[in-house]
């Protein structure tokens, strides 16, 4: 069975290939955005969906920060 991670990193390869790699970076800073947004509502009480995939989210955090910190060109 794939890990969250594996998905994301495919994911992202589908986005670079298919739009290029712009656009893979703006869906990995969306992902992060998203993804803690709902780890962040559900720890104030409200939509449950970051509760149940806590893990999973933050592991595709983790792999989307590593994704930036490798392709973004530096400031």
């Amino acid at each position: 069975m794939d890990s969250p991670g594996s998905r994301e990193w495919d994911r992202l390869a589908f986005v670079a290939n298919r739009d290029g790699m712009a656009e893979a970076l703006t869906f990995a800073r969306q992902g992060i955005a998203q993804y803690g947004a709902a780890i962040r509502e559900s720890d104030s009480g409200g939509n449950q969906y970051g509760a149940a995939y806590r893990e999973s989210l933050r592991a595709s955090i983790r792999v989307y920060q590593e994704y930036l910190q490798k392709h973004e060109p530096p400031a």
